[in-house]
């Protein structure tokens, strides 16, 4: 199976094949390490559906994204595509960081809730970060003050997930 070519056609709005590839990569690290190729494709349905499912595969099997955690890292910081940046969101939680990479990636995380227009994607992020700062608890004090920024200035689903995180907080 070429993953990629089954995660192509059609556009953003469809996700394809996504469960088929799911399936077909199982916890089997080479066939993960093609699907993880995807999310340098030039196309961006491509993108968007190997993003999507690499973060469907890593739910069950977390350990497949070690060996790709620096690769991961530079994508979260020149990821442009939003239905790239909102899995890539989901995925930080599931690695071990230094302080020092977390606080790297809470910093792009706060980009994206500053500058991104998709709500999932700060959603996502305002989720990660959360998740993050409940390993690396110097991250809290920042994130409450998003928590409650959000809560005035997001949308409706982002305002939900303010509150609800802003609660377990």
């Amino acid at each position: 199976m070429d993953i990629r070519e089954v995660l192509s056609g059609g556009d953003l709005r469809s996700v394809g094949h996504v469960d088929e590839v799911v399936a077909y990569v199982g916890n089997d690290p080479d066939r993960f390490n093609e699907l993880r190729t995807g999310l340098t494709d030039d196309r961006p349905v491509v993108r968007m559906r190997s993003a999507d499912a690499i973060e469907k595969v890593t739910r069950r099997h977390p350990k497949l994204l070690q060996a790709h955690q620096a690769s991961l890292f530079e994508q979260l910081q020149i990821a442009t595509q939003q239905e790239v940046r909102w899995h890539l969101a989901q995925l930080m939680p599931r690695l071990m960081w230094t302080e020092d990479e977390a606080a790297d990636i809470v910093h792009v995380l706060t980009d994206w809730i500053d500058t991104e227009t998709s709500a999932i994607v700060i959603v996502n992020a305002l989720q990660a970060m959360f998740d993050l700062s409940a390993v690396y608890p110097r991250f809290r004090f920042e994130l409450k003050a998003l928590l409650e920024t959000q809560l005035e200035t997001g949308s409706p689903a982002v305002k939900s997930r303010a509150k609800k995180l802003l609660h377990k907080l």
